[in-house]
């Protein structure tokens, strides 16, 4: 009887134990999970300020780039206009601006004051010419005046010159005329909100990021993307650090949806965990990692491409100012030799072979002066788009280099179909394709076969170019987009590098997969349409 006692005594405790052991456990699991989430969300705050600041530091470039070329342009029009950014752009989209305003303030019904127009400096007449309101001192000549009021011109458009570096916009609406004058002052920094408004919208979308916003040195938004910031994103505030644009800070707003779903995940988890004790632990901390890995792959490929962004761009400055010096002497002796030759004529019979010679002179230059051109044609990135077909690109360049692969023995099969197009910038991308292909012919100097073939898949196109070439080796694929890496003996390193860039601002990527001794395969894959840019 005792010993029942006893093993009843025994069972009420292991009873009693079991549930507290249970709850401790519980107890421990819980906080466990707690603390979990907790490491999860501190940690991709960690990687979303990382992001972010790659990001702003990515624009900052951006901005002191395209102010400095806007800075570059004022001080040497000549130098600067035919490679850099176009200032008539920026001019006009100020103009188009303007237009909008008054046209949304004011309308066919002209229903509101055009004194309240944000504009220091504006003019209103009636039919007649007599003025009804002024503000500022506009200046209007009575020629542009003449042709607004006699109906001759509904909007009349005068750009900045040398001598008056003020921008003129006039309209007629009705039987009313309104002009804005912007001075050299505020079209300055009008500019500069169409430059900083570029660089946000594109960057905005490039990124995949909620909204960009810089402010001026007041406080006050100075340009913002359109789509407003959602509640709860991640949020980057710091000072712009342009000496351009002093007192100007930008915030960058990163959306928080990837953090949010992984912590309901990980909640989830911590919900299973309760059920099934520490497998979903487990399962959390695996994901956990997976996107620990997957966010620093992506902040890695971003630095690597603005590296080479970077290091392009300082191509496209420096060969604008090898272009400029190369061409004076260019200049220099084709003067001289039209001077030979219209003024130093030899005696008789010598006169024939002293014209064919000169005529060899000047048309080697106009070949190097062509080379020079061909050369910046690569880097220039503000070139139009069109719908181009493949295989006629492709054609020109496998005529382009048909005599030297002939030369060494290697035949170059061109399989594309010719109903395959693309919008693209052409000569650029055909620059491009001509980099890769001539790579392949110089990887083959004892001859063999290139294979290019070209498949449409949905809105994404794919370019392959196959050699029979020895192949790349492990160390080399890894390098092959470096900026002046080559393993040629005569070789500058900048072909593929050009090439990759090409191709990334055409919203594409490029491939490559080599095996030694099997030759290597490129892969441009390119969107078919601009509105389809990969995110890649």
């Amino acid at each position: 009887m005792n010993a029942a006692l006893a093993r009843a005594g025994m069972g009420d405790k292991r009873a009693v134990a079991f549930p507290l052991f249970f709850a401790f456990f519980l107890i421990l699991v819980t906080l466990t999970g707690f603390f979990q989430i907790r490491i999860i969300r501190n940690n991709i705050e960690r990687q979303l300020t990382g992001e972010a600041e790659v990001i702003f530091s990515h624009i900052q470039r951006e901005i002191d780039l395209n102010l400095d070329y806007l800075t570059l342009l004022d001080k040497s029009p000549a130098l600067i206009t035919p490679y850099f950014y176009n200032v008539m752009s920026y001019d006009e989209s100020i103009i188009d601006n303007i237009d909008a305003a008054l046209t949304e303030r004011l309308g066919k019904q002209y229903k509101q004051d055009s004194r309240s127009l944000p504009y220091a400096n504006l003019i209103e007449y009636d039919i007649s010419g007599k003025i009804l309101t002024s503000k500022g001192k506009p200046n209007i000549p009575a020629d542009i005046l003449e042709k607004l009021r006699s109906g001759a011109q509904e909007t009349v458009i005068r750009m900045p010159v040398r001598h008056d570096k003020g921008l003129l916009f006039g309209r007629r609406f009705g039987k009313r005329i309104i002009f804005v004058r912007i001075n050299p002052g505020d079209l300055e920094i009008l500019r500069r909100n169409v430059i900083l408004k570029d660089i946000v919208d594109r960057e905005e979308k490039r990124f995949n990021i909620d909204s960009i916003r810089i402010y001026d040195e007041k406080g006050n938004i100075f340009v913002a993307t359109k789509d407003e910031p959602k509640r709860g994103t991640f949020i980057l505030d710091r000072g712009l650090g342009s000496k351009l644009l002093p007192g100007y800070h930008m915030q960058i707003f990163v959306s928080r949806d990837l953090a949010r779903d992984t912590i309901q995940r990980s909640s989830f988890g911590f919900i299973l965990i309760l059920a099934v004790l520490f497998i979903s632990g487990a399962g959390s901390i695996y994901a956990f990692f997976v996107m620990e890995r997957k966010y620093a792959q992506k902040v890695k490929e971003m630095e690597r491409e603005l590296e080479l962004k970077e290091r392009l761009v300082s191509l496209g400055k420096l060969a604008s100012g090898m272009a400029h010096e190369i061409r004076n002497p260019l200049n220099a002796i084709s003067l001289s030799v039209q001077r030979l030759k219209r003024e130093f004529l030899p005696v008789e019979e010598k006169k024939d072979e002293y014209l064919t010679f000169l005529d060899i002179i000047r048309k080697e230059l106009t070949r190097v002066n062509g080379i020079v051109e061909e050369f910046l044609q690569s880097t220039r990135a503000q070139a139009p788009f069109s719908k181009e077909s493949l295989r006629e690109l492709i054609e020109e360049v496998i005529i382009i280099v048909g005599e030297k692969a002939s030369s060494m023995g290697i035949f170059i099969e061109n399989a594309t179909d010719t109903d395959i197009t693309v919008e693209c910038q052409r000569d650029r991308l055909k620059q491009a394709f001509y980099n890769i292909i001539i790579n392949a012919i110089e990887s083959m100097p004892d001859g063999g076969k290139i294979g290019i073939m070209v498949k449409q898949k949905a809105s994404i196109v794919e370019a392959s170019i196959k050699d029979s070439g020895p192949g790349i080796s492990e160390e080399a694929l890894g390098r092959i987009f470096e900026y002046y890496y080559t393993t040629k003996d005569k070789g500058m390193g900048l072909g593929l590098p050009i090439s990759y860039m090409i191709v990334k601002d055409h919203g594409g990527d490029i491939k490559v997969s080599t095996y030694p001794g099997q030759g290597t395969t490129f892969i441009i894959v390119l969107p078919k349409n601009r509105g389809d840019a990969m995110g890649v």
